[in-house]
């Protein structure tokens, strides 16, 4: 069974992922605050990975939407606001693992260049999902599962039921 979840909470989560991110570069440039900059990211990764290893349902940087969703401020997501757990799965792992990778690489091994490369990409991944709501991960999963279901016959059911997620009164 396919589930879906409301892109906008991740939208926000992306977005607060980048000025976390932005203070940390920001907390870098200053020596004295470069081992506080290594922990926000560690903790911005960390709490990527979270989200991932728990099928999303615990987002602690999707946190604030998730918590104006059930108050009631913001309304039930339209069908074009929906993703797939699994895509948005695979861009909390990936987007996690390299921040972490990155933080490792900066204070094990001094490689600087390859670990602002991997946090940069990350925030400006992050930064278009904010921005335009596209998550390029997500695409890729989507021209995987194509990939994998492009032999199927015709008659196939390709799209399982689908859950809603981070919905007031969602069915399961």
């Amino acid at each position: 069974m396919s589930q879906m979840t409301d892109s906008r909470g991740f939208r926000t989560g992306a977005a607060i992922s980048v000025l976390l991110l932005l203070i940390a570069a920001l907390l870098q440039s200053n020596d004295a605050a470069s081992p506080a900059a290594a922990l926000l990211v560690a903790s911005i990764g960390a709490a990527m990975l979270l989200s991932a290893a728990t099928s999303l349902r615990i987002s602690l940087l999707a946190l604030p939407f998730r918590v104006l969703r059930e108050r009631g401020l913001i309304g039930a997501p339209s069908p074009a606001q929906l993703q797939p757990v699994p895509a948005l799965r695979l861009a909390q792992l990936l987007g996690g693992t390299m921040l972490l990778l990155g933080v490792v690489v900066h204070q094990r091994l001094g490689a600087d260049l390859v670990a602002v490369a991997l946090v940069a990409i990350v925030a400006t991944l992050q930064t278009f999902l904010a921005v335009t709501g596209i998550c390029v991960a997500c695409k890729l999963y989507g021209i995987v599962v194509w990939f994998q279901h492009r032999n199927l016959p015709h008659d196939a059911v390709k799209i399982a039921p689908q859950k809603i997620r981070m919905t007031k009164g969602s069915s399961r």
